[in-house]
């Protein structure tokens, strides 16, 4: 039961850090939040070829 409500307070606490990774990476696409914002976040986008 233990192990149990461990992984889903994992799952929650990542669910929550994509939602919030998402709204920042889309304030950036709109030009409000700069690149460094992103990096202070650990955001970090991958490099085209």
């Amino acid at each position: 039961m233990s192990n149990e409500n461990k992984n889903k307070t994992l799952i929650i606490k990542s669910m929550a850090k994509m939602l919030s990774d998402k709204k920042i990476v889309r304030s950036y696409i709109k030009g409000n939040t700069s690149i460094k914002t992103l990096d202070e976040k650990g955001i970090k986008f991958a490099k085209p070829l």
